[in-house]
């Protein structure tokens, strides 16, 4: 599998994360070499609960847009975009912003 230019730079990105940060963002959304899993798949890949999984994909997701935020790369002066996505308990909400972000499904 090829990766591009885009995938390439969230790549390093994710690297800036806490290992099961990235970890967990890569399994769940499918980037790099691993193969997209569901949360049960990486809870029993990651001996972690369901509940667990949710909770590291969320605090990787806000520390990601944290990061990307921080290279202006939003132009968000008034952190209005950033504090919505940071203070976000909605996993769909971030699921969607980091679909969009990737270009994913």
């Amino acid at each position: 599998m090829e990766i591009s230019t885009k995938e390439d730079a969230i790549l390093i990105i994710l690297k800036e994360l806490d290992a099961s940060h990235e970890k967990v963002i890569r399994m769940y959304f499918g980037l790099g070499t691993d193969p997209k899993s569901s949360i049960e798949e990486i809870g029993q890949d990651l001996d972690l609960t369901t509940d667990a999984v949710i909770e590291l994909k969320n605090e990787g997701i806000r520390e990601f847009i944290k990061l990307i935020v921080s290279t202006g790369i939003f132009g968000d002066k008034d952190k209005n975009f950033t504090d919505n996505f940071v203070q976000s308990s909605n996993s769909e909400f971030l699921d969607d912003f980091m679909k969009k972000f990737i270009g994913s499904n």
